[in-house]
């Protein structure tokens, strides 16, 4: 992929910068937040080079990108000075819209500080470790010094959700982060443990601890936003430069105290409480059917709206047994699922994506699998939830607890360790190995259609089925009677005759991977010198995309071949282009199947050079093409299948 290109495309088909109010990225996304989305041409950015699909939710426009999105934001970044105060998004009316709009929030505002969480998750499990195998006491000051580091990002989370909540609600970083400090001063707290009635100005302040929670600062500073602009109108400019955050803090402060944080911190354990209530009643169906869902609330973006409970969960009672543990469930049952279709395709392009998706997965970063694998054979879908299933059930029934808000996966394993029982990493261990095992089972007997079109669908290339019929098969002479003397199988060979009239050229020459490193299949490519598509050989026309680019076709014989006329010409949606046959069509050798106008194609910035693919490479002992820089035409062998 080239970043930079993708980055520049991406921006021009969301409407341009002046479109964007913001944008982010997570470990797969993309997260643009879009003043009209109806400009964006989500169509089209489902077909750019790198892009798995795009989803919007949550009051975000959110293209999934994969494991390169980090590369392709930055590319972005450099080529725009987006400005958050630029312009606000228009908002729809009505229960759904406000939803979008809370979930939006708050994974907006969740987002940027989990890399922080995860990392000291990992190494409050990691001490827990090395502590259980004696390798370190909790005496010794290496202990202690790692120790609060890992506490640190907890301890400290309201002053880290302080400075992105401002961000999301567009008010000074700097005076929220202050208002933060004082929920966490040293002298506040003396005051809280004191047990001395507290009050200002004659209303008493609740004893709260702030220490770790989400909820309260992030209803303070969506107060300030709107104290900040009121501060703004009345303080004079000569002085605005202190009077403004002063008003700000004398107001904020005190009803933050006195009323918001105690109310954030109520509906905080109120959330908190109501998830364990749920789960005493349903007892271990409800982590299955979280495990089971979990697909879906991921494809929109949700998942990130049950954070605030996650975090609160584990400042009280100090882990989670919910999200945390059926992600574990989902993670390595949608990576899993993508082995098990890099296991049995045979299309080397769907076995190269499902290999990477899949490890991907059982890592914790599942958007490729989901997206890649998953979301486009569809039936592959139904075994991950099986698998999923299964194993979310297992760790409800064992009561299985994770320690860190981590992305669960086998890098982070330690995650479920627990400093006063083995039993829960080896809990977590066995529900990783059912989901993992259950689901390739599933997937593999399930099934999905082996085709090379599931392959490339995102870059808009249609290729016939795959098939299992090999030429040792056919090779009787029975066969061979049925053949023209056009298409002749003598001595287990088939011929095929180029479509086009033009010069050969190597597939290692052309300037698309997906065809230059064979990933497709063997084959060769045409360089046109006129705009006419013929039959290779006599068989049948299998599939025609709409934009009439390219053809997939099918000999007698079986081969499978796929002619691409052009690279990247399905941007230009069929214009220059005629189809004279139609998919199903039965077709002979020579007979005419597209015209293309080969200068207007090429004036329009397009590559014509033309791959013919046998996509069934596999089927075959060798594929022998035409010496390259050669003279091709429909009387001319192109390619021998051996």
């Amino acid at each position: 992929m080239n970043y930079k290109e993708t980055a520049k495309s991406i921006l021009d088909k969301v409407g341009g910068e002046s479109n964007i109010s913001s944008v982010i990225h997570c470990s797969t996304r993309l997260r643009m937040t879009l003043k009209t989305p109806a400009k964006a041409q989500t169509e089209a950015i489902k077909q750019l080079d790198g892009v798995l699909d795009v989803v919007n939710s949550s009051g975000q426009y959110q293209i999934i990108i994969g494991n390169d999105v980090g590369y392709v934001y930055r590319e972005l970044a450099q080529m725009t000075t987006i400005d958050a105060e630029s312009g606000s998004v228009k908002r729809e009316k009505g229960f759904k819209a406000g939803f979008n709009l809370f979930a939006g929030t708050i994974s907006g505002i969740i987002q940027p500080v989990i890399p922080a969480i995860a990392a000291a998750g990992m190494l409050k499990a990691l001490l827990v470790l090395v502590t259980s195998l004696g390798w370190l006491a909790k005496e010794n000051q290496v202990y202690v010094i790692l120790s609060i580091v890992g506490d640190a990002a907890f301890y400290f989370l309201p002053i880290l959700l302080a400075f992105t909540s401002a961000q999301k609600f567009k008010v000074n970083p700097y005076v929220a982060v202050s208002i933060a400090g004082v929920l966490l001063h040293p002298n506040l707290t003396a005051l809280f443990n004191s047990k001395v009635p507290i009050a200002f100005l004659g209303m008493p302040i609740p004893v709260v601890q702030y220490a770790s929670t989400v909820i309260p600062i992030i209803l303070i500073v969506w107060f300030m936003s709107y104290i900040e602009r009121f501060a703004d109108k009345v303080s004079p400019g000569p002085v605005k430069i202190f009077l403004k955050p002063l008003i700000v803090l004398l107001i904020v402060v005190p009803v933050g105290l006195i009323v918001i944080g105690p109310l954030g911190t109520y509906v905080g354990n109120g959330l908190s409480t109501g998830v364990y209530w749920i789960q005493d009643r349903a007892g271990w169906l409800t982590v299955a059917l979280m495990a089971i869902i979990l697909p879906f609330i991921v494809m929109f973006g949700m998942h990130k709206v049950f954070y605030p409970v996650v975090f609160t969960s584990l400042a009280s009672p100090g882990y989670d047994t919910l999200l945390l543990v059926a992600m574990l469930s989902y993670n390595i049952a949608q990576g899993s699922g993508a082995l098990a279709v890099a296991f049995k395709t045979k299309d080397a392009k769907l076995k190269s994506l499902a290999i990477s998706a899949g490890i991907s997965g059982l890592f914790g970063i599942t958007e490729p699998a989901l997206y890649g694998v998953h979301l486009r054979l569809k039936k592959t879908m139904i075994g991950c939830m099986i698998g999923a299933g299964i194993a979310g059930a297992y760790s409800g029934i064992v009561q299985l607890k994770a320690y860190a808000a981590v992305g669960p996966g086998l890098a982070s394993l330690p995650m479920y360790i627990s400093s006063d029982s083995s039993a829960n990493i080896i809990n977590a261990i066995v529900t990783l190995i059912i989901s993992a095992v259950i689901t390739f089972l599933a997937v593999y007997f399930i099934g999905f259609q082996d085709t090379a079109q599931s392959a490339a669908a995102g870059n808009g290339t249609v290729v016939p089925p795959a098939s299992s019929t090999t030429l040792t098969q056919q090779a009787g002479a029975s066969e061979q009677a049925k053949q023209t003397p056009q298409t002749i199988k003598s001595n287990a060979k088939s011929y095929i005759y180029s479509p086009l009239e033009g010069t050969s050229v190597a597939l290692r020459n052309i300037k698309d991977e997906a065809f230059s490193k064979e990933l497709m299949g063997k084959g060769m490519a045409v360089r046109p010198s006129a705009g006419r598509v013929v039959a290779p050989f006599d068989g049948t026309l299998e599939t025609l995309t709409r934009s009439k680019h390219a053809l997939g076709l099918k000999s007698a014989s079986g081969v499978e071949l796929l002619i691409h006329i052009g690279l990247d010409t399905v941007k230009l949606k069929g214009q220059h282009f005629t189809a004279h046959a139609a998919a199903g069509d039965v077709i002979k050798q020579g007979q005419l199947l597209v015209e293309f106008d080969l200068e207007a194609i090429k004036q329009a910035g397009y590559d014509t050079t033309t791959p013919v693919i046998v996509t069934n490479t596999a089927d075959y002992l060798e594929i022998v093409t035409q010496d390259e820089n050669s003279p091709a035409g429909p009387d001319t062998r192109l390619v021998t299948v051996i």
